[in-house]
């Protein structure tokens, strides 16, 4: 019996180099939609996977809250570090916000979960964070999870494709799965996070991987030259390999600090610490006659920092702020922190670098500046304390590191 597709799809439609590249070949399956539930009707060329379930894809109801927790405690075994996704009335407070797709994997012979995938959007960036695509352990090498991923994609992309045009993921260095997963869809290693994260109670690193809308990097990046200092062209050479970023200006900026005003600086700075549910801590480092701080994400449970802020007014209102961030990571034996920061300041690159953090990835349009409707180059400077792990990676990740 022959078995005819919608859509033959070869490995050289994959591996693409933006998310336009990416969607062509699956017009057919964008044009099927997902609200009834999308089937993945399309076969990849001279791949043999005729055994494996082929999931239907569905958006996640309030009432799959549950199913998506057992999937979780089931896979990570009760020791997931963040702790929202082990809580039904959490994750159906996600479900319900619109600044999430939950998506679900299911059996198209009994309609059983087997699986989930979240993307969080953050529209006001432009920016969508991938996370958690999981397959229940009883199902993992029976459910074709290259295609799920693939369907995924397909659908949310082509949804958002005019609202959110960079896309991004965190991938464990404990295995290859999840990096090849990404870099099949053109999400490509960006950035190294020694360190960062906790699995099965392991400290583990991760590599950020990125996708691109071409309108993000074509049409809306910044003409201005980026200025770096001498320690990021390394990460910026990466970077310029695969997306052709054009010219940049290597600077070594001179600080030329008043440190009586610094001493000044630093015997006016205030910390407040809120604590948030499931363990978050919003640290917020300020001056108390000036309305410019530091501000971040602790983590205790993974002992990390990030989305680090800041608002100042001179070099040494930074280095103030930076010299107390530092107490913080010292007085809480932190392991790891990370905070991007703009391709066109060399002088706080300098500083945070003098402070200790390194360049490990030059990240193109991740600034969205939406008065001038363009964006803007940053470069991830992090810090990591300990040895680390074993480390096993694609292709990719090993240039990158």
């Amino acid at each position: 019996m022959v078995v005819e597709y919608k859509s033959l799809i070869t490995y050289q439609d994959l591996f693409s180099d933006s998310t336009n590249h990416f969607l062509r070949p699956f017009q057919k399956v964008v044009e099927q939609g997902i609200s009834e539930g999308l089937s993945l009707d399309f076969e990849i060329i001279d791949r043999n996977r005729n055994k494996n379930i082929n999931p239907i894809i569905e958006f996640a109801t309030i009432n799959d809250a549950k199913a998506i927790v057992d999937i979780y405690l089931d896979i990570y075994e009760s020791t997931y570090p963040y702790k929202e996704m082990e809580s039904i009335s959490e994750v159906r407070k996600m479900i319900q916000d619109p600044n999430y797709r939950w998506l679900l994997f299911k059996s198209p012979m009994n309609n059983k979960v087997l699986g989930c995938f979240t993307y969080h959007l953050d529209f006001k960036n432009k920016r969508g964070y991938m996370r958690g695509f999981n397959i229940s352990p009883q199902y993992q090498r029976k459910v074709d999870a290259m295609k799920a991923l693939i369907g995924s994609m397909i659908k949310i992309w082509s949804e958002l494709k005019d609202k959110i045009l960079i896309w991004y993921s965190e991938n464990r260095t404990a295995h290859t799965s999840s990096q090849y997963l990404a870099n099949m869809c053109g999400i490509k290693p960006i950035a190294f996070l020694p360190n960062k994260d906790v699995f099965f109670n392991k400290v583990e690193s991760d590599v950020m991987q990125i996708a691109y809308d071409l309108k993000a990097l074509s049409l809306r990046r910044n003409d201005i030259i980026p200025k770096i200092i001498p320690e990021v062209i390394n990460c910026f050479n990466y970077s310029n390999n695969r997306y052709k970023l054009g010219k940049i200006k290597k600077y070594k900026p001179k600080l030329g600090l008043d440190f009586q005003e610094v001493k000044r600086l630093k015997k006016n700075i205030a910390i407040s610490v809120q604590k948030t549910e499931f363990d978050y801590y919003n640290i917020y480092i300020s001056f108390k006659d000036v309305d410019n701080y530091l501000k971040f994400l602790y983590t205790p449970r993974v002992n990390n920092i990030e989305k680090v802020q800041y608002k100042i007014n001179s070099s040494e209102e930074l280095y103030a702020l930076l010299w107390m961030f530092k107490q913080f990571i010292s007085q809480m034996n932190i392991r790891y922190c990370e905070v991007f920061i703009s391709a066109y300041k060399p002088l706080h690159q300098q500083l945070f670098y003098n402070f200790g953090l390194k360049p490990r990835g030059y990240i193109p349009c991740w600034q969205y500046d939406p008065d001038k409707n363009i964006f803007e180059d940053s470069i991830l400077f992090n810090w990591y304390y300990g040895k680390l792990n074993d480390m096993i990676l694609i292709d990719e990740a090993k240039m990158l590191i």
